[in-house]
């Protein structure tokens, strides 16, 4: 035990720190950023409690039976979350790397070291855990349940989850790479927010809808759910609690003969040398090649084309996912177009020594996040035609993206040749507090600006004149900032390759 403690005291999160740096591995205080997972989470969680409870409470004054069948639906899709979310962290996690080669010659043993980074995982996963614990508790004080049986079916269930993971990501370990867990680990973080989507929608849906809906989950109350066991009947849980136990003795068992073997990379591919053309053509490649190797595109890109088909069903109309995630793509926008840029300039020492134009440099930085966001703008587009009736006044909304969007790429490309440390690899930190505030500000504030009066009159067919002056004056804003600061951006530029 005091091993682990000591582990926890100057031991980081593999996951939250992406820093090639020495100190990357030491953590300044540990107990620090735990708390910094407790204010990123609990508040959410306290949000899902208020809504979910209000959704138990209507189903079980109607019929108890489909609150419950609500309960152990959702219980059921975030005991999923986490096992494969968890699994693909830890395996990475019990992989060889220069952390644990250090641990090892330390008179440690290896079901500590295994118990520590399988802590580290089920940390990372607190927005899961979170979510657990309140809709647990909303509908246990909705549904009048015992509360103290209650907490002891959460934690057997959540000591089973956690047993099951770890053993079949021992048994799996380093099988996985650290950017596909990244990856992976982004991916559970935008269900866990798309479920916090999901329970806010289901507050105002009638209530025979919801008895309706919940038939749908009948499959949930089945003995062979074991994502729900200890929650389905006393029998069931039983089952969770041996479990658990025969899991708790295996882990025992195979943690202490675990190899902590590297991650395999073996592959049969072969790559053939090809050129590309010209260096335009090459610039690109290797720029679509960083919006694929960064993990935070993958966020930056599922998030709001996500929260836009969602807002389309929530409100039932063509113009609400448009109006909601054109802001949202805006701004994002920026940061895309500041990872490319980072990752170029942060080389530039080489960069410079080749007969590359400014144009040809960034132009792809500046035209690819534009020309993605705007496909997926598209995308939300045809789908909410497809499914509502299509005003074509709402056309106009996607030609004030294009702006808008060209604006936030300019200005992003701009603020991080403009960065004081281009020589940064946290790339979940490519501007200052103060450079992404600005960021928000300018590019959230002209989106709505121009989006909202648009919005005003599709829906009223008509625009006073107050409206017509703030759409023209950030419209015209827009197009003065994208000139002003791609001529600040030229001359930048050419300096740094100078």
């Amino acid at each position: 035990m005091r091993d682990f403690i000591i582990l926890l005291k100057y031991l980081s999160n593999p996951y939250m720190n992406t820093s090639k740096s020495k100190k990357s591995s030491v953590s300044k205080n540990f107990s620090k950023q735990l708390l910094g997972y407790a204010i990123g989470s609990i508040p959410l969680g306290i949000f899902v409690f208020v809504f979910s409870k209000q959704i138990f409470e209507k189903l079980y004054m109607v019929d108890p039976a489909a609150s419950r069948l609500m309960f152990l639906f959702w219980v059921s899709i975030l005991s999923l979350f986490f096992i494969v979310g968890f699994i693909g962290l830890a395996m990475y996690s019990l992989s060889r790397n220069d952390e644990l080669e250090i641990l090892l010659t330390m008179p440690i043993s290896r079901t500590t070291l295994t118990v520590f980074q399988i802590f580290t995982a089920t940390i990372s996963q607190i927005y899961v855990l979170v979510f657990f614990v309140f809709v647990t508790l909303a509908y246990l004080i909705a549904a009048k349940g015992n509360i103290l049986i209650g907490i002891v079916q959460l934690i057997v269930h959540l000591a089973f989850l956690l047993l099951l993971s770890s053993t079949i990501a021992i048994l799996i370990g380093g099988k996985t790479s650290k950017s596909f867990t990244r990856r992976f680990y982004m991916i559970i973080v935008l269900l866990s927010i798309f479920f916090y989507f999901f329970i806010i929608a289901l507050v105002d849906v009638d209530v025979a809808e919801l008895q309706n809906l919940v038939k749908m989950f009948l499959f949930s109350t089945k003995e062979y759910n074991i994502l729900a066991w200890s929650f389905i009947s006393t029998k069931t849980l039983i089952f969770s609690i041996i479990s658990a136990a025969i899991l708790f003795i295996l882990f025992r068992i195979i943690s202490s003969k675990i190899g902590f073997e590297p991650i395999q990379r073996n592959s049969k591919k072969r790559y053939d040398k090809k050129g590309s053309g010209s260096v335009l053509n090459a610039i690109i490649k290797k720029d679509l090649k960083a919006t694929i190797r960064y993990e935070q595109f993958l966020y930056f890109v599922l998030y709001p084309i996500g929260f836009g088909i969602f807002m389309m069903f929530l409100n039932k109309d063509i113009l609400s996912p448009l109006m909601f995630t054109i802001p949202i793509f805006t701004f994002y926008i920026a940061l895309e177009t500041g990872i490319l840029m980072i990752s170029e300039i942060s080389k530039i020492e080489y960069v410079s020594v080749f007969p590359v134009k400014f144009s040809t440099l960034v132009f792809s930085k500046i035209a690819i996040p534009v020309l993605i966001n705007i496909i997926l703008l598209l995308i939300i587009f045809i789908v909410s035609s497809i499914f509502y009736s299509l005003n074509l006044l709402v056309l106009l909304g996607l030609l004030f993206a294009l702006l808008l969007f060209t604006m936030s790429s300019i200005l992003g490309a701009y603020f991080a040749i403009s960065s004081s440390n281009l020589k940064i690899v946290n790339m979940n930190r490519i501007f200052s507090i103060s450079q992404t505030l600005i960021l928000e500000a300018v590019t959230m504030g002209l989106a709505f600006g121009s989006i909202i009066p648009l919005g005003i009159l599709i829906q009223q067919q008509s625009l006073e004149w107050w409206g017509w002056l703030i759409m023209i004056s950030s419209l015209a804003t827009i197009v003065l900032i994208s000139i002003l600061f791609f001529g600040k951006l030229k001359k930048k530029m050419e300096v740094r390759l100078s």
